[in-house]
């Protein structure tokens, strides 16, 4: 068989390129371990969640996405790396959440710069493919806050005391371009033991920016205890308004039981429960210069069951919820706010 030279040629330059790139990855394999070498190699997950909902106040039905979420993560040197997270379909939205550089100068000690998630409360930290019920909780009403700024977390050598702290615009995330004279302020600590994790926190923010709202100070105390495999969690955040407005409050306690099984479509069942309640209270911002009560007081019972096909991290679940809702003496909320069943599945890859 006659080879042609020019065959020849390229087949000599291919091989001494993949011998320089090899002789490269050996130079730096001799400098990391193999387990550092995986790290610069970017990773991706995604967050898929479908429900169906039939109110059972007025007997409306609907389907929704409440999220098509995708990320990426990874390091580009040994002590900096990133994460991006979009959510392409949340309720029919497309939402930019965290875009953000993470340094670690010292053991134990991370700096976050970009949009991010404000440290507080603990039911508004918890990632959507990990909820233990299909709605989030009602306290993340009053805690779940994402914003442009920095923020550093700190696990205190050799002990289980994490701390996390840091300072925000007080505008919205998706607007970074305004000037802030008024910024939120958050701060975070836990404390974590065999099998009980006590958390505390504090936030304080002007919602909109000073001139747009009043501020707002909310402390927040938690408890996380599991055993085997019952989890049993609880949560409770008082708010004070700086403005002509009553100090409101929120609560949550919530337990989830689970067994394994051996179905062709789970590998663990749970039962889950949770009783919680808001009072009556305000987002915080001035409508035509008065605080608006926007926050209606109300109560709510939720009873489920969760079926899940996991392995490791990656889970496929199956949800059934019921949400009973309790006004007392307050006008009822809106068709998201009332009584319903809710039916669906979360995926996480």
């Amino acid at each position: 068989m006659i080879l042609n030279l020019s065959t020849i040629t390229k087949s000599l330059v291919a091989g001494l390129s993949l011998l320089c790139a090899f002789g490269v990855s050996a130079t730096e394999a001799d400098s990391a371990s193999h387990a550092d070498v995986w790290k610069y190699i970017p990773t991706f997950h995604g967050t898929l969640r479908a429900f169906y909902q039939q109110s059972t106040t007025t007997g409306d039905g609907r389907f929704i996405i409440r999220n098509a979420r995708l990320s990426a993560g990874g390091f580009v040197l040994p002590r900096v790396d990133y994460f991006m997270q979009v959510d392409f379909c949340d309720r029919g939205k497309i939402k930019l959440l965290d875009v953000f550089m993470r340094a670690t100068p010292a053991t134990g000690l991370q700096v976050y710069l970009g949009q991010m998630r404000v440290p507080f409360s603990v039911e508004s930290s918890r990632v959507p493919h990990l909820y233990y019920f299909a709605d989030v909780g009602l306290v993340a009403l009053y805690g779940n806050l994402r914003s442009v700024g920095v923020k550093a977390g700190y696990q205190v050598s050799k002990t289980p005391l994490y701390i996390e702290a840091g300072v925000f615009n007080s505008t919205d995330m998706a607007d970074h371009t305004r000037w802030n004279s008024a910024f939120t302020y958050a701060v975070k600590a836990n404390y974590k033991f065999d099998y009980l994790t006590p958390e505390i926190a504090f936030m304080s923010r002007v919602p909109g920016g000073k001139g747009a709202g009043c501020r707002i100070n909310q402390l927040d105390a938690a408890l996380q205890w599991r055993c085997g495999e019952l989890y049993v969690e609880g949560e409770y955040i008082y708010r004070h308004y700086c403005g002509p407005m009553k100090n409101s409050q929120a609560f949550s306690i919530f337990a989830d039981y689970g067994w394994p099984v051996k179905w062709r479509w789970a590998n663990r069942v749970s039962v889950q429960s949770r009783f919680e309640g808001v009072t009556a209270g305000s987002s915080g911002q001035y409508v035509d210069g008065v605080l608006p009560q926007d926050i209606a007081a109300r109560r709510r019972l939720t009873v489920g069951a969760t079926t899940s096909l996991s392995y490791q991290k990656l889970h496929f679940d199956f949800k059934v919820n019921y949400e009973q809702y309790f006004y007392g003496h307050d006008p009822e909320g809106s068709a998201d706010d009332n009584s319903k069943l809710v039916a669906g599945a979360v995926l996480y890859f």
